[in-house]
């Protein structure tokens, strides 16, 4: 059932899933019960070894198992994970992990989810020759407690508390990594990989922020500047700024976001200016792609609360109510070949006459219209500028994972414009045209490795399931590709104005020939006014 209902039932008729799914199930087994007396009768012999056994033991040995099996504490873990490994089970009100190690990556692309600086969370704690390890941790926990009035004892008691429910913002579907198992399994290693990782996000968000903190904040900050060994700190993390922030945006490095606030709430001498999600987002302000929504606009998601540091670096970057993915789009089910669902590439639109302008990023980074009249041969389209640095495939690769695993939820706009960028970005001939236009912008890559770079993130995209407004586009675009006016319009400018140079030497060439011409016409006519 699409969420949009199911929320609808849920305010206005008090519409519970839980309840439902429990009355189904008792009225299955009262069902089965009356039947199975009567027309599902199966004669088995008993096994006379089992019977004796069964008498021998008199309920001892035996029993054990079976108490052991129908246990709550063994049961309880079955249907969550019934419920992470079914995407829509996700709307009957519980959530699976959202940190996860992504298990589809390949070889070529596993470089792209590692780590170089810092191991936040469980799966990269065994990476080894990072600037950051445990015991690199403890000043930034220090830092908190002399600078910020935190009380590690009651931090920790609220963590233990909150056990449950952080353990279960991870995934459970990596049962090889040893490690991380240990980590998640044992209480004292959990709590304590909690307290340290989160002190590290909080006191580098900190440094790192654009965004500022409170007046007594700024001076507690200097004076810490002053002491030696707060010093080294500050100087370490700025020296590692760049692969911090990128370590902090891998989908398999987080931490559950909820534990980075309640350790602010707890730091009594931190007064902040904006909220801690503010904050966070200050320290990727530089970072491509650039922001469509901001924390501090009272525009919080559904719930107000974010998963992981990634998730909000995700929904800062994504347009507002737009690529959900709430079914499977019915312009996708009418395309019947595969190769009529890629996005045609740039100079094919060209030669249907489709111009290309850039639009205003006010709006984030990850969105384009395609605008047509049906009155025109002409149709534009309107990207924002994309620039392409070299993090961006890192930053791209686990927005599109994150993304993958949980669409249901967070939309799928990385994933459309990946997919449309890949259909756009062909051939080194379409890069240098978009270039031109002010769509693509890299200092650092050729058009060749651009065009590479977009095939290996449209790989990503294979098989993703895509929101509603990508088959529209697409059905759009093919629409306009099939007029027979559009294909002569474009055929005929770009077959005599392939240049933009070519339009304008033509305009000059009949500048020279007719304004003098024009002038003298004018003059012979003054002339013979004159002498009449």
């Amino acid at each position: 059932m699409p969420l949009k209902i199911t929320k609808l039932w849920q305010v206005k008729f008090g519409f519970d899933y839980h309840q439902m799914i429990q009355m189904n199930l008792q009225d299955m087994d009262r069902e089965i019960a009356m039947a199975g007396n009567h027309h599902h009768l199966i004669d088995i012999a008993p096994d006379t070894n089992m019977a004796a056994v069964a008498g021998t033991t008199d309920g001892g040995e035996n029993e054990k198992w079976l108490r052991k099996l129908t246990s709550a504490t063994v049961n309880t873990p079955v249907p969550r994970d019934l419920i992470s490994r079914t995407p829509m089970l996700w709307y009957l009100g519980e959530r699976s992990g959202t940190i996860l190690r992504p298990r589809t990556r390949r070889a070529r692309v596993e470089a792209l989810h590692s780590v170089r600086a810092v191991a936040i969370g469980p799966f990269h704690r065994g990476d080894r020759g990072l600037p950051f390890p445990d015991d690199a941790k403890l000043p930034f926990m220090r830092y908190l407690q002399d600078q910020c009035g935190l009380d590690v004892k009651r931090y920790v008691a609220a963590l233990s508390e909150e056990r449950d429910r952080l353990r279960d913002e991870f995934a459970d579907d990596d049962a090889a990594d040893g490690g991380a198992a240990d980590i998640l399994d044992d209480e004292e290693k959990f709590l304590e990989m909690l307290l340290l990782d989160s002190c590290f996000v909080l006191v580098v968000s900190m440094m790192l922020s654009k965004t500022g903190t409170g007046d007594d904040a700024d001076s507690v900050a200097r004076a810490a500047s002053i002491n030696k060994d707060y010093f080294i700190l500050h100087m370490s993390v700025a020296q590692h700024a760049d692969d911090i922030k990128l370590d902090m945006l891998v989908l398999e490095n987080q931490v559950p976001f909820s534990a980075v606030k309640l350790l602010a709430a707890s730091c009594r001498g931190l007064m902040l200016r904006h909220s801690v999600e503010e904050l966070v987002l200050g320290c990727f302000d530089d970072i491509c792609p650039k922001q469509a929504r901001r924390a501090g606009d009272g525009d919080i998601i559904a719930g107000g609360e974010f998963n992981h540091v990634l998730h909000l670096f995700h929904w800062s970057r994504v347009p507002k109510n737009k690529y959900n993915v709430l079914s499977t789009p019915l312009k996708l089910l009418k395309i019947k070949k595969e190769s009529e669902r890629l996005f045609p590439c740039s100079m094919e639109l060209r030669r249907s006459a489709v111009w290309f302008r850039q639009a205003s990023s006010s709006g984030g980074d990850l969105d384009m219209w395609f605008w047509r009249h049906p009155a025109s041969p002409v149709a534009v389209m309107s990207v924002p500028c994309f620039h392409v640095h070299e993090y961006s495939a890192a930053v791209l690769h686990n927005m599109v994972a994150f993304e993958k695993h949980f669409y249901w939820a967070h939309g799928a706009c990385v994933t459309v414009h990946m997919a449309r960028m890949e259909g756009l970005v062909r051939c080194p001939e379409d890069a240098a045209m978009l270039r031109r236009r002010g769509i693509l912008a890299s200092m650092r890559r050729t058009d060749t490795e651009l065009v590479a770079l977009f095939r290996d993130l449209g790989e990503e995209t294979i098989g993703a399931r895509l929101p509603e407004e990508y088959g529209e586009m697409l059905d759009t675009v093919a629409c306009h590709r099939r007029r027979r006016v559009s294909g002569w319009c474009g055929g005929f400018v770009l077959h005599f104005f392939p240049s933009p140079w070519v339009a304008v030497s033509l305009a000059a060439a009949v500048a020279l020939i007719f304004v003098p011409s024009v002038l003298q016409t004018v003059y012979t006519m003054l002339g013979y006014f004159k002498s009449s």
